[in-house]
């Protein structure tokens, strides 16, 4: 106990001990004095700036005062504390609006229960931007709780706009509000509950959480979640994005140019591809669109490059995904918006809807890729393979997983929109839909150690070959630059310009995934909605 709470309940007992109703009142008035005097210095001194900048000077020292009386821990000093509250929140103070909020809902300090009240108070602190509150409310929401209906979407947004506020990381001694964000909205994440799903979103939020507060979240739900980002179509699917971007670029005023130039071009954006031309064919003259139905009639397939010549280049301004549209962020000072099954870029509603017959097939590809859906023909595809039992069992995947995955598989699209479903669709049929979708085909890269370390950690051998697609074959045409490339014949590249490239995983990766996704699901499985089910290291303090 501090020392100047021991004065405080000095005072209160000599309170209790006087006979006269003046001399009681007195004790506590000089109490009540000393704590202005005390909130005043602090506010003065700075102490407060953050809550002070977050929210305004008004009604800022009643609520301290309050959180003074409180910190006294005699029943006593409760009417003194409820009163201060209810003074910082008819002053419009968002914390103080929110405590009042809590005793109205809670009757703590000998306050009067009223829900309509307090759900009323907390509203208007969430609208105010309070973190707790907003927190609170965004949980009701979450659970349809105190006559609110069910909503993620909304809740999800809350529980975001919560994290803005500077106030909610300073709360040194109830971390719990903070915590219970980022942990909700991993756990959305996780499930899709009120947003796109996403491994590696929620992998974010529970390291942020050991930040707040180390070894709250289970060490293991980390492991399994950094393994599934190592083995998934994400960081490839993200890099492909941003190599193609440069492509784009420096694709935007040639019209024609020689195969063996595009390819360098290619190559010098990063992409490596997997066939190489005839001698006579790497000289004839192509457009962009000519380039694509090459790449669907040969079998080319594309792969990311280690080391290329642009790596090291500025990433041009995000453009919008609808052909034909030349705004970027550049030019509309806007942020895109965003594919939220997909991330695909558009500057607005309207081209995207104008794009959705040429994006849907695509953005349902690239979303399979990223999460690694595992089709009926892939399945096939491995079940063809005698070893697949021996392989299974050293990779620490049992029968019962197998079939579980087996039971959930996707179908095979390439009938339709002639885009493969993996790498071993792509070799069986090919890609003949690059030019009517606007995309082009980049096949899975050979894991690294690190990531194999990774899955080592959570009992997972992987194969040498796994992940392992075929090599390309560089194409020799001399030494031509691609700053010499002619550009003669200059116009727009538009419409035929590839605007995604599609990552291609190995059916084995894709199982691999799946059953460790279904690992981790079982794991999250079965607590309080707080604790999001074994995503904290411990349950208690509930």
């Amino acid at each position: 106990m501090s020392g100047r709470n021991k004065k405080y309940k000095n005072r209160k007992k000599k309170a209790e001990s006087t006979t006269g109703l003046e001399e009681a009142l007195e004790a506590l008035e000089a109490v009540e004095r000393e704590l202005l005097m005390l909130v005043r210095k602090s506010i003065k001194s700075g102490k407060e700036d953050v809550t002070k900048n977050a929210y305004g000077e008004a009604g800022l020292e009643e609520y301290l005062v309050a959180s003074q009386f409180v910190n006294i821990k005699e029943d006593i000093f409760d009417e003194w504390a409820r009163k201060y509250y209810h003074k910082s929140s008819d002053m419009g103070n968002p914390v103080g609006q929110f405590s009042v909020a809590v005793l109205y809902l809670k009757g703590t300090l000998g306050h009067p229960m009223d829900d309509v009240l307090g759900v009323e108070l907390m509203g208007k602190a969430s609208k105010a931007g309070n973190g707790v509150a907003l927190f609170t409310e965004g949980m009701w929401v979450l659970e349809g709780k105190y006559g609110k209906q069910k909503d993620p979407v909304k809740a999800n947004k809350m529980f975001h706009k919560a994290l803005k506020d500077p106030v909610l990381s300073q709360l040194k001694q109830n971390k719990s509000p903070h915590v219970g964000c980022l942990i909700s909205l991993a756990h959305m994440r996780l499930s899709g509950l009120g947003c796109s799903k996403s491994y590696t979103a929620a992998l974010k939020h529970f390291k942020a959480v050991e930040e707040v507060e180390p070894g709250k979240v289970n060490e293991m739900v980390i492991k399994r979640l950094e393994v599934l980002e190592a083995i998934s179509g994400v960081e490839l699917q993200r890099e492909a994005d941003i190599r193609n971007r440069r492509l784009k670029e420096m694709s935007r005023s040639i019209q024609f140019q020689s195969l063996g130039d595009w390819i360098l071009l290619y190559q010098h954006c990063g992409f490596e591809l997997s066939v190489e031309p005839s001698t006579e064919e790497g000289h004839d003259r192509l457009t962009h669109h000519d380039l694509l139905e090459w790449m669907g009639r040969s079998g080319a397939i594309l792969r990311l490059s280690e080391d290329y010549p642009a790596m090291g280049d500025a990433v041009p301004a995000l453009g919008c995904e609808r052909p034909g549209c030349d705004v970027t962020e550049g030019t509309s000072g806007k942020e895109m918006k965003k594919c939220s099954k997909c991330q695909a870029p558009y500057c607005g509603v309207a081209c995207q809807r104008k794009d959705w017959a040429r994006h849907n097939p695509v953005c349902e590809a690239v979303h399979a890729s990223i999460w690694n859906e595992l089709t009926q023909h892939e399945m096939e595809i491995l079940k063809q393979d005698e070893g697949l039992v021996g392989k299974l069992t050293r990779m620490g995947i049992s029968g019962g997983e197998f079939l579980q995955v087996s039971a959930s598989l996707k179908e095979c699209t390439h009938s339709s929109t002639s885009i493969p479903c993996g790498l071993e669709c792509f070799a069986e049929n090919s890609a003949r839909s690059m030019n009517k979708y606007s995309y082009t085909l980049v096949g899975s890269s050979v894991l690294t150690e690190k990531q194999r370390q990774i899955a080592r950690e959570v009992g997972i051998l992987l194969p040498r070959d796994f992940g392992k697609s075929r090599p390309p074959v560089k194409a020799g045409f001399g030494e031509l630059a691609v700053s010499t490339v002619s550009t003669k014949e200059v116009t727009s590249i538009g419409d035929n310009c590839a605007m995604r490239a599609i990552t291609l995983t190995h059916p084995m990766g894709a199982l691999l995934f799946n059953v460790l996704w279904n690992r981790l699901v079982e794991d999250l499985g079965g607590t309080c909605s707080c604790c999001r089910a074994g995503l904290m290291a411990d349950n208690e303090g509930h």
